[in-house]
């Protein structure tokens, strides 16, 4: 064999060891086992310049407690290293740089509300609520279901600037301003499950093409459902993203959809009555990041620590109150302390107002309130031809010269609500579950 042949089979050997080599390394942000948990931070270097070759996971051992920086981990066949993403070098992404003491949980909320107020000024009623959903997004992935914040208000309410300084010390918080196709959304979602904030969010932006695709999104993200999606020019295939993870966005508009609102805590923001800063300037930057290392500082402490064993059924004293309310209410009330979640009752039963009222402005939903108030007060199987004819009446009262047919209004039943009809000595509905 010739010099040259040999040089050859070296190359394609080395070529083969690298690619068996690509094979085992899993990058991500996050990784858990029995005995470990470890998350991407960004060094000091990353934080100060564009270097990629300083990402850094830190290491949590669960039995003993010991925390420290390692470049990569492995385990059994699998070398974990971080994710080497454009996020990190563009800083779209907030990372801690490490793990800071923070005191008792109330010092850290406490700190937090008083980087809050520095920055924006939120309505009085979610002063406290705020920093409990900072909290919650740091530990979302133990609760099954999550809510998602809108920030809505008009030009110069500081909506945006509120969005942005939550995102700042929210778990792995990624500005996906920039994201404007919804593909690029379901990548930046599942790969980097961190809490998304999408500034001036409005699903018709998307166009009439894409507009089911973001509303799916935005659906399937308040619960481990994977979304398939094909994809592909030439070869089409399935693809399964898990997209769960909190989303903080703002709008001047309310959101259009019943369903989507219903998941979802909304914050009514108005010009500001004090003086706030124009500019952020360094003190903004370092006091986020020592926020997000005391924060994950506390993730640490907590994560192995949720038992939501005692609440399977809710609370208590929640339990009179609409269940999808229930739903986005309860991962915050859940952390949060006894004075704030007197508050967090009180803005229930706002949002179970806004629920029913949302539903009522929406064709199915407004079949749904009348099915559902029917139910309530009858306690019984309301008939179908009683919630056409309410139907009717309420579409006439607002304008609508058009009638309803009953056979309209049990497809609707049927293919879009879900409840099954039946017939006997007249047509009746029968209801399997009221959510």
């Amino acid at each position: 064999m010739d010099a040259v042949e040999k040089a050859r089979k070296a190359q394609r050997q080395k070529a083969k060891k690298m690619n068996n080599d690509d094979e085992n390394v899993i990058y991500t942000s996050f990784f858990e086992n029995d005995t470990h948990i470890l998350e991407q931070v960004a060094s000091h270097a990353s934080l100060a310049s564009h270097q990629t070759d300083t990402n850094v996971f830190v290491q949590y051992d669960k039995r003993t407690g010991e925390i420290d920086k390692i470049f990569k981990y492995v385990d059994e066949e699998k070398t974990i290293k971080p994710a080497m993403e454009d996020l990190v070098r563009d800083k779209a992404s907030y990372l801690p740089s490490g793990v800071e003491n923070y005191g008792e949980t109330q010092d850290l909320v406490k700190e937090i509300k008083e980087y809050f107020n520095k920055y924006f000024e939120a309505p009085k009623e979610f002063e406290k609520l705020l920093p409990y959903y900072t909290l919650f997004t740091w530990v979302y992935d133990k609760f099954p279901s999550i809510p998602y914040l809108h920030f809505m208000g008009l030009t110069g309410t500081g909506k945006t600037t509120a969005a942005e300084v939550v995102t700042s010390i929210c778990y792995k918080g990624i500005d996906a301003a920039g994201s404007i196709t919804i593909a690029s959304i379901f990548r930046l979602a599942d790969q980097w499950r961190g809490t998304l904030f999408m500034d001036e969010f409005d699903l018709n932006n998307f166009g009439q093409e894409s507009y089911k695709a973001a509303l799916s999104f935005l659906k399937a993200g308040v619960s481990d459902k994977s979304l398939f999606r094909v994809e592909g020019e030439k070869k089409r295939s399935v693809t399964a993203y898990k997209v769960k993870s909190p989303k903080i966005f703002t709008s001047e508009t309310p959101i259009s959809d019943a369903g989507l609102q219903s998941r979802t805590i909304v914050i009514k923001m108005n010009r500001n009555k004090r003086v706030l800063p124009l500019y952020r300037l360094d003190d903004y930057h370092t006091q986020g990041e020592h926020l997000r290392n005391k924060l994950l500082k506390w993730r640490l402490d907590h994560l192995d620590k949720i038992n939501l064993k005692d609440i399977e059924h809710g609370f208590t004293e929640l339990s009179k109150v609409d269940r999808r309310v229930q739903q986005i209410v309860t991962p915050i009330y859940y952390l949060s302390d006894e004075k704030t979640r007197k508050g967090i009752f009180e803005f229930v039963k706002e949002q179970e107002a806004e629920t029913k009222r949302q539903r009522r402005e929406s064709y199915d939903g407004a079949i749904f309130g009348h099915i559902f108030d029917y139910y309530e007060k009858e306690h019984s199987q309301p008939p179908l031809k009683y919630v056409t004819e309410q139907l009717n009446e309420e579409r006439e009262a607002i304008g609508y010269k058009t009638k309803t047919s009953e056979k309209k209004v049990g497809e609707i039943v049927r293919k879009v609500l879900g409840f099954e009809i039946k017939r006997q000595t007249h047509e009746y509905i029968s209801i399997i579950q009221v959510e």
